[in-house]
């Protein structure tokens, strides 16, 4: 018997490393947190005179950024295992000037054909 294809959704999305993202998914993916990430940045800028907001946006900007740059890397390993490469590139990611590089290239990238060691199909966790 065939094992059955676990459903991808949020929580696999952003928070594990299992499978592989094509580009769509990951560029989506990204987009996501830069766009959380400077919601609560402008709030943070413009709780500027009331110390109480500020204090109260910037943990939330705190918060929100460690959380995206986690959901980041994983959405990075699974594009990397998208391509074929291992998730442990995914350190690239910290590197100065290279990430912008990396993350551009994760970009416009095409996925491998068909399966690869990561999976059977883009898109989706890995099947058990």
């Amino acid at each position: 018997m065939v094992p059955a294809v676990r459903a991808p959704d949020m929580k696999w999305l952003f928070f594990s490393p299992s499978g592989r993202a094509g580009r769509q998914i990951f560029i989506l993916g990204w987009l996501f947190w830069v766009m959380v990430n400077s919601y609560i940045a402008a709030k943070l800028v413009l709780s500027q005179d009331d110390d109480a907001r500020m204090l109260f946006w910037g943990a939330i900007f705190l918060a929100s950024a460690l959380l995206s740059v986690f959901s980041s890397v994983m959405l990075t390993i699974k594009r990397l295992h998208d391509v074929g490469m291992p998730g442990a590139l995914a350190v690239c990611l910290f590197v100065p000037v290279f990430s912008i590089v990396a993350l551009v290239a994760l970009c416009v990238w095409p996925s491998n054909d068909g399966a690869n060691a990561y999976g059977a199909r883009s898109d989706g966790p890995k099947a058990p």
